[in-house]
């Protein structure tokens, strides 16, 4: 039998928003580990390339989804040297983190 630990990490708060804009068209799902991530434009909704996720299939990312994941800040503090000036404040955006449960 495996023997979990789970530990609390924080993150920065811009990958908890699961909700983004670009060009004009809304992103969801961005960093959600249990969905693909959609936009709203019309190359993702009539796009022919597909993506097998869960059995289901996906259109590709769309140049919006592709932006918007990298306009986000990542900061993760298990996968991160750089060390929080501030509790509770992202070392490199500034914004508020969150914390998230990790199993190790």
């Amino acid at each position: 039998m495996y023997d979990l630990t789970i530990e609390y990490h924080q993150q920065c708060g811009s990958m908890d928003n699961k909700v983004s804009n670009v060009g004009g068209y809304v992103q969801t799902g961005l960093f959600d580990e249990r969905s693909w991530p959609e936009c709203s434009c019309p190359a993702y909704k009539y796009g022919k390339r597909t993506v097998n996720f869960g059995g289901r299939k996906y259109p590709k990312h769309c140049k919006h989804i592709r932006q918007a994941q990298k306009n986000a800040c990542t900061w993760h503090s298990l996968y991160s040297d750089e060390e929080q000036k501030k509790e509770g404040t992202c070392p490199r955006c500034g914004k508020e983190t969150v914390v998230v449960r990790v199993a190790v």
